[in-house]
């Protein structure tokens, strides 16, 4: 049985190139990689959450949910085609949920 896979976004920011792109640039950007997570079958397991003011490393935080590892691994092929670690500063940390007693134990 293929668990949930759950992954963390941390985002510090955008590099120097994606303020240099056009509104329009933008624009399709942000239309490659809603269109690639799609596709992946993720879904936005939260909203985003502001974190700028309780730390100097991250600027926003939330977390995506797959159905399995497939799912993941697809996304992240899709966004980078997309572009978006040329643009985006982030880490993410993939995960499983756990049970009281496995996380304890």
């Amino acid at each position: 049985m293929s668990k949930k896979i759950h992954k963390l976004c941390l985002i510090r920011g955008y590099t120097e190139a994606y303020y240099q792109l056009s509104e329009d640039e933008k624009k399709s950007l942000w239309d490659r990689v809603s269109q690639a997570i799609e596709k992946a079958g993720a879904k936005m397991a939260t909203p985003y959450y502001s974190c700028r003011w309780s730390t100097d490393k991250y600027h926003t935080f939330f977390i995506m949910e797959y159905p399995d590892v497939e799912s993941a691994m697809l996304d992240t092929a899709g966004v980078e085609e997309a572009g978006l670690f040329r643009y985006l500063i982030s880490e993410t940390i993939f995960g499983v949920e756990q049970s009281s007693e496995e996380a304890t134990s």
